[in-house]
Order: structure tokens, then C-alpha cells, then sequence
């Protein structure tokens, strides 16, 4: 599937940085921020538009939202997707997997985690989720010690009204666990960015080496 696609690709960069949206935005969304996260340009950002156009407005979704919780079958979809998005883009860029940071807010943190759990999954660069835990689908099995001691940045709000805080800390705790280097961050907010996040990002892709 070719997804729609926002690149901000920096001259002689060997480093991608996947930025994954959240549901009703679109590709520029995180992209905004990539001049104040990366600053001396050591990434290329990559933005993907996610693959379901909402009926109102410019937005789209990763997967279906039903009354009990994430659809299996569209989450399964949207990381089968976003896996091969991934590999595609690194192969033509001649970056290795190892040199790709996964980013991601709300359901594309959810997506960014799957990914880097993914029982196939290489050892990314690192990953840096905001609003967001794991997702529990049937079919899908995670295992996140091929990324050990790989650095993750885990944010959350403390006033968020869709993600319980518990749900971002088992996220952290999970990767923990499998021996990543894990910067969970409170900020007292609701389901949103701030500031102070994004400087937070900052630090912690300059120390991404």
C-alpha cells in the first residue's frame, strides 16, 4: 500500500525519523515540530498520512476504534502496513533499521510501540511514544528484547482523558523489562503536546548515536 507522504530529508543525513499521527490529524502534523526536535538536522523525518480518510475534515485514522476497544483486524492492518513502510523507506534510503527512530502520537505511539515489539522486529534506533500504551490484540505477539538497551522516550499527560497514565507506565515498564533505556515523562496535561515535550524529544534524539 503507498501511503501519502511528507518528507523533511536533510543533506547528508544517515539517520530516519519516523513520525507516526494521531487519529482526525494528518502527515504534517508532528512534522511541524521536527525543526525544533532536531535542530542540527541529523535525521531525515518521514511522515506518513494514515490510511483511513475520516468522512469530516482533512484527518485520517491507523485503525477502527469500536465500543470494546482497538478493531484487531485494523490494528493488525495499520502495523503490517507501517512495517513494510518502514523497511521500503530505510532500503531506499541505504539506512539501516538500526539508524530508524520510530515516533508517534496517540494511535501512531501505539503504532510506533507495536513496531518496535513486533516479534520480527529488528532493533530500531529507538522510540519515542506520546499519549499512548500497548495495544492488546489478539494475533498480535510482542516481544521487545531484540531492542534491548535501545533508548525510548514514553510521554504522557496527567490530565488525559482517553490513555490512563497506567497504561503509559505499563508501556514503560514492558520495554523496561526487555532491557530498553526508558525516559518516561509526566506533564500535566490532557490528550495533547506541549513545550515541554518537545524539548524533552529534542535532548533525547541528540543523544541518539
Amino acid at each position: 500500500m503507498s501511503l501519502t507522504t511528507y518528507r523533511i530529508d536533510r543533506e547528508g543525513s544517515d539517520r530516519l525519523l519516523f513520525l507516526f499521527h494521531g487519529y482526525s490529524a494528518e502527515q504534517h502534523h508532528l512534522a511541524a515540530y521536527v525543526p525544533l526536535i532536531d535542530p542540527d538536522e541529523r535525521f531525515t523525518a518521514i511522515c506518513p498520512r494514515a490510511i483511513n480518510d475520516l468522512r469530516e475534515g482533512d484527518g485520517a485514522s491507523w485503525f477502527t476504534i469500536g465500543e470494546d476497544g482497538f478493531e484487531p483486524a485494523s490494528f493488525v492492518e495499520a502495523v503490517d502496513v507501517l512495517r513494510a513502510f518502514v523497511a521500503e523507506e530505510a532500503g531506499a534510503a541505504g539506512v539501516p533499521l538500526e539508524r530508524c527512530v520510530l515516533g508517534g502520537f496517540s494511535q501512531g505511539g501505539y503504532l510506533a510501540l507495536a513496531l518496535a515489539g513486533h516479534r520480527d522486529a529488528p532493533a530500531y534506533g529507538g522510540v519515542w511514544a506520546m499519549c499512548c500504551g500497548l495495544g492488546d490484540i489478539d494475533g498480535l505477539e510482542t516481544d521487545f528484547t531484540p531492542g534491548a538497551r535501545r533508548p525510548a522516550l514514553i510521554q504522557y499527560g496527567t490530565r488525559d482523558p482517553f490513555i490512563p497514565a497506567e497504561a503509559t507506565k505499563g508501556a514503560a515498564d514492558a520495554l523496561s523489562a526487555a532491557g530498553w533505556q526508558v525516559q518516561l515523562e509526566a506533564y500535566d496535561m490532557d490528550h495533547s503536546q506541549r513545550l515541554e515535550m518537545m524539548i524533552d524529544a529534542r535532548e533525547f534524539l541528540a543523544n541518539i548515536s
